[in-house]
Protein backbone atom coordinates (compact mmCIF):
# COMPACT_ATOMS: atom_id res chain seq x y z
CA UNK A 1 0.00 0.00 0.00
CA UNK A 2 1.24 3.22 -0.58
CA UNK A 3 -0.40 5.43 1.74
CA UNK A 4 -1.46 5.09 5.02
CA UNK A 5 -4.66 3.66 6.50
CA UNK A 6 -6.82 6.30 7.96
CA UNK A 7 -9.65 4.13 9.51
CA UNK A 8 -13.27 5.78 9.55
CA UNK A 9 -13.37 5.84 13.97
CA UNK A 10 -10.45 8.28 13.40
CA UNK A 11 -11.21 10.65 15.89
CA UNK A 12 -8.06 12.50 14.81
CA UNK A 13 -7.82 12.82 11.05
CA UNK A 14 -10.05 12.60 8.01
CA UNK A 15 -9.14 11.27 4.51
CA UNK A 16 -11.61 12.92 1.47
CA UNK A 17 -11.16 10.00 -0.63
CA UNK A 18 -12.08 12.19 -3.97
CA UNK A 19 -9.19 14.43 -3.50
CA UNK A 20 -6.73 11.16 -2.47
CA UNK A 21 -3.78 10.61 -5.56
CA UNK A 22 -1.98 8.07 -3.75
CA UNK A 23 1.11 9.60 -3.85
CA UNK A 24 2.27 8.18 -0.84
CA UNK A 25 3.47 11.46 0.77
CA UNK A 26 1.28 10.59 3.87
CA UNK A 27 3.20 7.49 4.34
CA UNK A 28 6.75 8.88 3.41
CA UNK A 29 5.70 11.34 5.91
CA UNK A 30 5.24 8.79 8.40
CA UNK A 31 7.67 6.70 8.02
CA UNK A 32 10.36 9.57 8.46
CA UNK A 33 8.52 10.66 11.27
CA UNK A 34 7.10 8.40 13.71
CA UNK A 35 8.25 4.77 11.60
CA UNK A 36 5.43 3.09 12.50
CA UNK A 37 3.82 2.13 9.27
CA UNK A 38 0.14 1.95 9.23
CA UNK A 39 -0.16 2.02 12.96
CA UNK A 40 -1.80 5.37 13.29
CA UNK A 41 -0.52 7.90 16.37
CA UNK A 42 -3.02 10.46 15.13
CA UNK A 43 -0.17 12.95 15.17
CA UNK A 44 -1.36 14.02 11.64
CA UNK A 45 1.55 15.41 10.08
CA UNK A 46 0.63 13.55 6.98
CA UNK A 47 -1.81 16.52 7.31
CA UNK A 48 0.77 18.62 6.82
CA UNK A 49 2.31 17.30 4.13
CA UNK A 50 -0.54 16.21 1.32
CA UNK A 51 -0.36 17.91 -1.68
CA UNK A 52 -3.59 17.86 -2.50
CA UNK A 53 -5.37 18.39 1.10
CA UNK A 54 -6.94 14.52 0.91
CA UNK A 55 -6.15 14.64 4.69
CA UNK A 56 -7.43 16.74 7.24
CA UNK A 57 -8.22 16.99 11.18
CA UNK A 58 -11.18 15.76 12.14
CA UNK A 59 -13.64 18.58 12.43
CA UNK A 60 -15.12 19.85 15.42
CA UNK A 61 -16.07 23.43 15.21
CA UNK A 62 -19.22 23.43 13.81
CA UNK A 63 -20.74 21.70 17.03
CA UNK A 64 -18.44 24.39 18.99
CA UNK A 65 -20.89 26.94 17.03
CA UNK A 66 -24.03 25.41 17.60
CA UNK A 67 -22.96 25.23 21.64
CA UNK A 68 -22.33 29.37 21.58
CA UNK A 69 -25.84 29.80 19.63
CA UNK A 70 -27.28 27.59 22.86
CA UNK A 71 -27.49 30.59 25.45
CA UNK A 72 -28.04 27.89 27.98
CA UNK A 73 -24.35 26.87 28.07
CA UNK A 74 -21.40 28.60 29.36
CA UNK A 75 -18.86 28.12 26.08
CA UNK A 76 -15.01 28.38 27.78
CA UNK A 77 -12.36 28.00 25.01
CA UNK A 78 -8.28 27.51 26.49
CA UNK A 79 -5.69 28.16 24.39
CA UNK A 80 -2.11 26.21 23.70
CA UNK A 81 0.92 28.09 23.58
CA UNK A 82 1.87 27.35 19.94
CA UNK A 83 -1.88 28.37 18.48
CA UNK A 84 -0.45 31.90 19.34
CA UNK A 85 2.76 31.98 16.97
CA UNK A 86 0.68 30.19 14.33
CA UNK A 87 -2.47 31.50 13.61
CA UNK A 88 -0.57 34.67 11.97
CA UNK A 89 -0.05 31.94 8.89
CA UNK A 90 -3.57 32.64 7.94
CA UNK A 91 -3.75 35.94 7.29
CA UNK A 92 -0.96 37.58 5.99
CA UNK A 93 1.30 37.94 9.31
CA UNK A 94 5.18 37.34 9.66
CA UNK A 95 5.52 33.64 10.26
CA UNK A 96 5.98 32.57 14.10
CA UNK A 97 4.47 36.11 15.22
CA UNK A 98 3.32 36.18 19.01
CA UNK A 99 -0.70 36.89 18.57
CA UNK A 100 -1.83 36.29 21.88
CA UNK A 101 -4.00 39.13 22.26
CA UNK A 102 -5.56 39.58 19.08
CA UNK A 103 -6.43 35.49 19.32
CA UNK A 104 -7.98 36.39 22.58
CA UNK A 105 -9.53 39.12 20.93
CA UNK A 106 -11.17 36.63 17.97
CA UNK A 107 -12.41 34.29 20.61
CA UNK A 108 -14.52 36.52 22.12
CA UNK A 109 -15.78 38.36 18.43
CA UNK A 110 -16.81 34.55 17.62
CA UNK A 111 -18.86 34.00 21.09
CA UNK A 112 -17.00 32.10 23.48
CA UNK A 113 -18.20 33.66 27.08
CA UNK A 114 -14.69 32.96 28.93
CA UNK A 115 -11.43 32.70 27.31
CA UNK A 116 -8.33 31.36 29.06
CA UNK A 117 -4.63 30.49 28.65
CA UNK A 118 -3.91 26.89 28.62
CA UNK A 119 -0.20 27.90 30.14
CA UNK A 120 -2.31 27.67 33.30
CA UNK A 121 -2.88 23.91 32.84
CA UNK A 122 0.92 23.74 32.22
CA UNK A 123 1.61 25.79 35.48
CA UNK A 124 -0.22 22.86 36.92
CA UNK A 125 2.12 20.07 35.51
CA UNK A 126 4.98 21.48 36.22
CA UNK A 127 3.72 21.72 39.87
CA UNK A 128 2.87 18.48 39.58
CA UNK A 129 5.95 16.89 37.20
CA UNK A 130 8.76 18.58 39.03
CA UNK A 131 7.28 17.28 42.68
CA UNK A 132 7.10 13.80 41.11
CA UNK A 133 10.66 14.05 39.17
CA UNK A 134 11.88 14.92 42.83
CA UNK A 135 10.36 12.08 44.36
CA UNK A 136 11.32 9.30 41.27
CA UNK A 137 14.83 10.60 41.93
CA UNK A 138 15.00 9.95 45.60
CA UNK A 139 13.11 6.66 45.39
CA UNK A 140 15.80 5.62 42.33
CA UNK A 141 13.34 5.17 40.31
CA UNK A 142 14.29 6.94 36.60
CA UNK A 143 14.14 7.79 34.19
CA UNK A 144 10.84 9.98 33.79
CA UNK A 145 9.55 9.94 30.69
CA UNK A 146 6.86 13.20 29.89
CA UNK A 147 3.10 12.82 29.36
CA UNK A 148 2.03 15.35 27.63
CA UNK A 149 2.15 14.17 24.28
CA UNK A 150 -0.61 12.19 23.73
CA UNK A 151 0.67 10.25 20.44
CA UNK A 152 3.70 9.19 22.50
CA UNK A 153 1.86 8.30 25.38
CA UNK A 154 -0.11 5.90 23.00
CA UNK A 155 2.77 4.47 21.24
CA UNK A 156 3.93 4.02 24.75
CA UNK A 157 1.42 1.58 25.60
CA UNK A 158 1.79 -0.15 22.54
CA UNK A 159 5.14 -0.87 22.24
CA UNK A 160 6.22 -0.75 25.92
CA UNK A 161 3.93 -1.75 28.24
CA UNK A 162 6.29 -3.09 30.35
CA UNK A 163 8.02 0.37 30.92
CA UNK A 164 3.98 2.71 31.32
CA UNK A 165 5.04 3.06 34.84
CA UNK A 166 7.89 5.08 33.62
CA UNK A 167 5.44 7.94 32.06
CA UNK A 168 4.97 10.66 34.25
CA UNK A 169 1.50 10.13 36.07
CA UNK A 170 0.48 14.04 35.77
CA UNK A 171 -2.26 14.80 33.08
CA UNK A 172 -1.46 16.90 30.44
CA UNK A 173 -2.25 20.60 30.68
CA UNK A 174 -5.10 20.50 28.69
CA UNK A 175 -6.62 17.72 30.88
CA UNK A 176 -5.63 19.19 33.66
CA UNK A 177 -7.22 22.12 32.35
CA UNK A 178 -10.23 20.63 31.43
CA UNK A 179 -10.49 18.88 34.66
CA UNK A 180 -10.38 22.67 36.95
CA UNK A 181 -12.75 24.13 35.05
CA UNK A 182 -15.60 21.68 35.61
CA UNK A 183 -14.15 22.06 39.23
CA UNK A 184 -12.50 25.28 40.09
CA UNK A 185 -13.95 27.59 37.78
CA UNK A 186 -17.64 26.08 38.13
CA UNK A 187 -17.54 26.71 42.02
CA UNK A 188 -16.03 29.85 41.95
CA UNK A 189 -18.93 31.30 39.47
CA UNK A 190 -21.58 28.98 40.90
CA UNK A 191 -22.06 27.07 37.64
CA UNK A 192 -23.55 23.71 37.23
CA UNK A 193 -20.46 21.70 35.96
CA UNK A 194 -22.85 20.43 33.43
CA UNK A 195 -23.79 23.65 31.33
CA UNK A 196 -20.14 24.16 30.71
CA UNK A 197 -19.10 23.24 27.33
CA UNK A 198 -14.54 23.69 27.49
CA UNK A 199 -13.09 23.65 24.42
CA UNK A 200 -9.59 22.98 23.71
CA UNK A 201 -8.40 24.98 21.42
CA UNK A 202 -4.87 22.92 20.62
CA UNK A 203 -2.05 22.65 17.53
CA UNK A 204 -2.62 19.33 18.18
CA UNK A 205 -5.03 16.64 16.39
CA UNK A 206 -3.60 13.65 18.71
CA UNK A 207 -5.27 15.59 21.47
CA UNK A 208 -8.81 14.64 19.83
CA UNK A 209 -8.01 10.94 21.03
CA UNK A 210 -6.72 12.25 24.36
CA UNK A 211 -9.91 13.89 25.07
CA UNK A 212 -11.83 10.44 24.88
CA UNK A 213 -9.50 9.72 28.18
CA UNK A 214 -10.62 12.58 29.85
CA UNK A 215 -13.60 13.97 29.44
CA UNK A 216 -13.79 16.96 31.18
CA UNK A 217 -12.85 18.96 27.95
CA UNK A 218 -15.65 18.79 25.73
CA UNK A 219 -14.37 19.20 22.50
CA UNK A 220 -10.79 19.85 21.05
CA UNK A 221 -10.03 22.12 17.83
CA UNK A 222 -7.21 22.68 16.16
CA UNK A 223 -5.52 26.38 15.16
CA UNK A 224 -6.63 25.11 11.19
CA UNK A 225 -10.29 24.76 12.31
CA UNK A 226 -10.70 28.11 14.25
CA UNK A 227 -9.32 29.42 11.26
CA UNK A 228 -11.91 27.89 9.27
CA UNK A 229 -14.55 29.73 11.45
CA UNK A 230 -12.93 33.18 11.43
CA UNK A 231 -13.25 33.32 7.67
CA UNK A 232 -16.84 31.27 7.74
CA UNK A 233 -18.05 34.33 10.23
CA UNK A 234 -16.39 36.76 7.95
CA UNK A 235 -14.54 38.20 11.18
CA UNK A 236 -11.49 40.64 9.65
CA UNK A 237 -8.55 39.22 12.22
CA UNK A 238 -6.07 41.76 11.48
CA UNK A 239 -8.53 44.61 12.22
CA UNK A 240 -9.75 43.46 15.99
CA UNK A 241 -8.67 45.43 18.70
CA UNK A 242 -6.46 43.60 21.26
CA UNK A 243 -7.74 41.71 24.28
CA UNK A 244 -6.24 40.13 27.43
CA UNK A 245 -7.46 36.67 28.61
CA UNK A 246 -10.07 36.13 31.46
CA UNK A 247 -8.80 35.80 35.26
CA UNK A 248 -9.42 32.66 37.44
CA UNK A 249 -7.87 30.12 34.85
CA UNK A 250 -6.28 32.82 33.40
CA UNK A 251 -2.12 33.88 32.54
CA UNK A 252 0.16 31.72 32.99
CA UNK A 253 3.82 31.91 33.27
CA UNK A 254 6.76 31.95 30.63
CA UNK A 255 7.16 28.54 31.43
CA UNK A 256 4.42 27.43 30.59
CA UNK A 257 4.50 29.37 27.37
CA UNK A 258 7.78 27.48 26.34
CA UNK A 259 5.43 24.15 26.91
CA UNK A 260 4.74 24.88 23.10
CA UNK A 261 8.68 23.96 21.45
CA UNK A 262 10.48 21.01 21.94
CA UNK A 263 12.66 21.29 25.19
CA UNK A 264 9.76 23.46 27.13
CA UNK A 265 8.50 21.16 29.43
CA UNK A 266 11.37 19.95 30.42
CA UNK A 267 12.93 22.99 31.61
CA UNK A 268 10.14 24.56 32.53
CA UNK A 269 10.00 21.16 34.94
CA UNK A 270 13.76 21.92 36.18
CA UNK A 271 13.06 25.38 37.11
CA UNK A 272 10.66 24.76 39.67
CA UNK A 273 11.97 21.23 41.29
CA UNK A 274 15.27 23.05 41.55
CA UNK A 275 13.38 25.12 43.61
CA UNK A 276 11.29 22.61 45.51
CA UNK A 277 14.88 20.82 46.30
CA UNK A 278 16.61 23.95 47.27
CA UNK A 279 14.14 26.50 48.41
CA UNK A 280 16.04 29.40 46.40
CA UNK A 281 15.47 30.16 42.28
CA UNK A 282 17.31 28.54 39.63
CA UNK A 283 20.77 29.67 38.50
CA UNK A 284 20.45 31.26 35.27
CA UNK A 285 21.54 28.74 32.97
CA UNK A 286 17.78 27.11 33.91
CA UNK A 287 16.30 30.23 31.75
CA UNK A 288 18.45 29.66 28.55
CA UNK A 289 19.04 25.69 28.28
CA UNK A 290 19.95 26.39 24.94
CA UNK A 291 21.36 22.61 25.12
CA UNK A 292 17.80 20.99 24.87
CA UNK A 293 16.28 23.88 22.57
CA UNK A 294 15.61 24.05 19.06
CA UNK A 295 14.00 21.61 16.57
CA UNK A 296 17.31 18.54 16.31
CA UNK A 297 15.77 15.06 16.40
CA UNK A 298 18.15 14.29 20.01
CA UNK A 299 19.42 16.71 22.63
CA UNK A 300 21.62 16.14 25.77
CA UNK A 301 22.72 17.42 28.72
CA UNK A 302 23.64 17.36 32.29
CA UNK A 303 22.08 19.44 34.75
CA UNK A 304 23.36 20.56 38.10
CA UNK A 305 20.47 20.45 40.94
CA UNK A 306 23.12 21.52 43.51
CA UNK A 307 21.77 18.27 45.56
CA UNK A 308 22.38 15.82 42.59
CA UNK A 309 23.37 16.13 38.74
CA UNK A 310 20.42 14.65 36.48
CA UNK A 311 21.10 12.95 32.52
CA UNK A 312 18.42 14.63 30.97
CA UNK A 313 17.03 14.71 27.29
CA UNK A 314 14.64 16.30 24.69
CA UNK A 315 13.49 14.40 21.71
CA UNK A 316 11.24 14.95 18.90
CA UNK A 317 9.94 12.25 17.02
CA UNK A 318 8.64 8.63 17.86
CA UNK A 319 10.93 7.24 14.93
CA UNK A 320 14.05 8.59 17.30
CA UNK A 321 12.77 7.46 20.73
CA UNK A 322 12.59 3.86 18.60
CA UNK A 323 16.61 4.00 17.59
CA UNK A 324 17.68 4.99 20.89
CA UNK A 325 15.16 3.47 24.05
CA UNK A 326 17.53 1.08 25.41
CA UNK A 327 20.34 3.87 25.52
CA UNK A 328 17.63 5.87 27.33
CA UNK A 329 17.54 3.66 30.46
CA UNK A 330 20.38 5.56 31.61
CA UNK A 331 18.60 8.90 31.59
CA UNK A 332 17.35 10.85 34.70
CA UNK A 333 14.45 12.72 32.83
CA UNK A 334 13.56 12.45 28.77
CA UNK A 335 11.02 14.76 27.19
CA UNK A 336 9.56 13.21 24.21
CA UNK A 337 7.26 15.28 21.64
CA UNK A 338 6.27 13.18 18.52
CA UNK A 339 6.33 16.22 15.79
CA UNK A 340 8.80 18.06 14.36
CA UNK A 341 10.07 20.96 17.19
CA UNK A 342 7.55 20.10 19.22
CA UNK A 343 3.71 20.78 19.54
CA UNK A 344 4.55 24.36 17.35
CA UNK A 345 4.69 21.42 14.44
CA UNK A 346 1.51 19.47 15.53
CA UNK A 347 -0.47 18.08 12.98
CA UNK A 348 -3.34 20.80 13.48
CA UNK A 349 -1.35 24.24 12.66
CA UNK A 350 -2.38 26.17 9.44
CA UNK A 351 -1.39 24.41 6.32
CA UNK A 352 2.21 26.36 4.65
CA UNK A 353 4.12 25.53 1.64
CA UNK A 354 6.13 22.15 2.23
CA UNK A 355 9.11 23.79 1.58
CA UNK A 356 8.80 26.13 4.21
CA UNK A 357 7.84 24.00 6.87
CA UNK A 358 10.99 23.71 8.73
CA UNK A 359 11.82 27.55 8.82
CA UNK A 360 8.45 28.54 9.77
CA UNK A 361 8.70 25.89 12.50
CA UNK A 362 11.76 27.74 14.06
CA UNK A 363 10.45 31.28 13.73
CA UNK A 364 7.62 29.69 16.01
CA UNK A 365 10.01 27.95 18.51
CA UNK A 366 12.09 31.49 18.58
CA UNK A 367 8.96 33.24 18.99
CA UNK A 368 7.96 31.83 22.26
CA UNK A 369 11.75 31.94 23.58
CA UNK A 370 11.11 35.99 23.29
CA UNK A 371 8.26 36.08 25.46
CA UNK A 372 9.73 33.93 27.49
CA UNK A 373 12.45 36.14 27.88
CA UNK A 374 10.67 39.36 28.67
CA UNK A 375 8.02 38.07 30.91
CA UNK A 376 8.34 38.71 34.50
CA UNK A 377 6.85 35.48 35.73
CA UNK A 378 8.77 32.71 34.17
CA UNK A 379 8.43 30.22 37.18
CA UNK A 380 5.07 28.38 37.53
CA UNK A 381 5.26 28.49 41.18
CA UNK A 382 5.59 32.52 41.26
CA UNK A 383 2.59 32.22 39.28
CA UNK A 384 -0.31 34.11 41.65
CA UNK A 385 -3.16 32.24 39.95
CA UNK A 386 -1.45 29.16 40.56
CA UNK A 387 -0.60 30.31 44.00
CA UNK A 388 -4.39 30.74 44.84
CA UNK A 389 -5.46 27.53 42.91
CA UNK A 390 -3.43 25.56 45.23
CA UNK A 391 -3.88 27.51 48.52
CA UNK A 392 -7.92 27.75 48.19
CA UNK A 393 -8.87 24.60 46.29
CA UNK A 394 -6.35 21.78 45.81
CA UNK A 395 -4.47 22.23 49.32
CA UNK A 396 -7.85 23.02 51.04
CA UNK A 397 -9.41 19.99 51.12
CA UNK A 398 -12.24 20.57 48.15
CA UNK A 399 -10.88 18.16 46.04
CA UNK A 400 -8.74 14.95 47.38
CA UNK A 401 -6.48 15.27 44.26
CA UNK A 402 -3.50 12.98 45.58
CA UNK A 403 -5.57 10.39 46.38
CA UNK A 404 -8.47 10.50 44.17
CA UNK A 405 -6.22 11.66 40.95
CA UNK A 406 -9.42 12.90 39.43
CA UNK A 407 -7.44 16.51 38.03
CA UNK A 408 -4.01 16.26 37.93
CA UNK A 409 -3.11 12.79 37.68
CA UNK A 410 -3.72 10.07 35.23
CA UNK A 411 -4.66 6.22 36.27
CA UNK A 412 -2.63 3.63 34.63
CA UNK A 413 -4.17 0.23 33.40
CA UNK A 414 -1.95 -3.39 33.40
CA UNK A 415 0.48 -1.66 35.34
CA UNK A 416 1.72 -1.64 39.15
CA UNK A 417 2.08 1.49 39.99
CA UNK A 418 2.62 1.26 43.38
CA UNK A 419 6.27 2.05 42.98
CA UNK A 420 6.04 5.69 41.85
CA UNK A 421 2.55 6.64 43.37
CA UNK A 422 3.63 5.24 46.63
CA UNK A 423 4.96 8.53 48.13
CA UNK A 424 1.95 10.81 46.22
CA UNK A 425 -1.16 8.72 47.74
CA UNK A 426 0.49 8.21 51.45
CA UNK A 427 1.43 12.52 51.79
CA UNK A 428 -0.27 14.38 53.73
CA UNK A 429 -1.77 17.48 51.87
CA UNK A 430 0.88 19.63 51.08
CA UNK A 431 1.46 23.81 50.19
CA UNK A 432 4.00 22.81 47.05
CA UNK A 433 4.29 26.83 46.84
Amino acid sequence: MSRIEIKEDNVSINRIEERCINCGMCKKTCESINNIGNDCLNCGQCILTCPTGALTPKYNYKAVLNYIKDTNKTVVVFVAPAVRVAIGDAFGFNPGEFLEEKLVSVLKEIGFNYVFDTTFGADLTIMEEAQELIERINNKNTPMFTSCCPSWVLYMYKNYQEDVYKLSTCKSPIAMQGAMIKTYFAQNYELDSEDIISVALTPCVSKKSERELYPDTDIVITTSELILMIKELGINFKSLEDKEFDRLLGKGSSGGLIFGSSGGVMESVLRTAYFMLNKEKAPQEFYQLESIRGDSEFKETIVDMKKYKLKIAAINKIKTVIEKYEKLKDYDFIEVMSCPGGCIGGGGQPLVAIKDLENIRKERIKSLYVEDKEQKIKESYLNPEIIEAYNYFINKGKVNLHTNHIILAKNFTNVDKKSIMNDREEKNEKDFI
